[in-house]
């Protein structure tokens, strides 16, 4: 629920602080986790339903980090 309102970056993994830094610096506004915007411990209630929504989220992207 805390997360709905804001997540602190120093509490990230660092290579989540990195692909902020690198989006930041291509001056996008947005980036998509798919471990941070997916609820993880929902027992698989949340991955079934967003998970259906992962094609058209890195569809429509207009950088995909690997």
């Amino acid at each position: 629920e805390s997360f709905l309102r804001g997540i602190p970056v120093d509490s990230l993994p660092r290579t989540f602080q990195h692909a902020i830094a690198v989006v930041r610096s291509l001056g996008m506004q947005y980036l998509w986790i798919d471990s941070l915007c997916i609820v993880q411990d929902s027992g698989g209630a949340d991955w079934e339903v967003e998970s259906s929504l992962m094609a058209s989220v890195y569809g429509y992207a207009s950088v995909n980090v690997a």
